[in-house]
């Protein structure tokens, strides 16, 4: 509950879930996104929706009220796990992105994104508190 307490790392958790839920989101964006959605088992695409529709929650819960949020995630681990997953999600394909600008462009790699040092206190911490299955 410590990480709902920071300006800062509520505002990495924040990002981290909109980036998650874009990247869903714009399955239904493109031809290709459109025809592998298509292709999927019925069951996938309800486990899919299912969390595409969690990630919303956990949006609106991350942009509450401060009492409202901790009473949310206060209720189980379930959205602790969504939050870890996306947190991974995020600083894996941020490390992409820093690669890729040094590759194409010759930019220097950036500690605000290869080593974002708030970001990795995140997964550190979601990681040690994780509940599995």
């Amino acid at each position: 509950m410590a990480l709902l307490d920071t300006n800062d790392t509520l505002d990495i958790l924040k990002d981290s879930v909109a980036y998650q839920l874009q990247k869903m989101q714009n399955v239904e964006k493109t031809i290709d996104g459109k025809d592998w959605y298509q292709d999927l088992p019925q069951i996938v695409k309800d486990k899919f929706n299912d969390y595409k529709e969690a990630y919303e929650n956990i949006s609106r819960i991350l942009k509450s009220d401060h009492s409202v949020m901790l009473n949310q995630m206060n209720k189980g681990y379930y959205y602790w796990r969504l939050l870890r997953s996306s947190c991974n999600t995020y600083q894996n394909d941020l490390m992409k992105f820093d690669q890729q600008l040094v590759q194409e462009f010759n930019f220097k790699e950036t500690k605000a994104i290869s080593n974002n040092e708030i970001l990795q206190d995140c997964v550190k911490v979601l990681t040690e508190h994780a509940v599995e299955d």
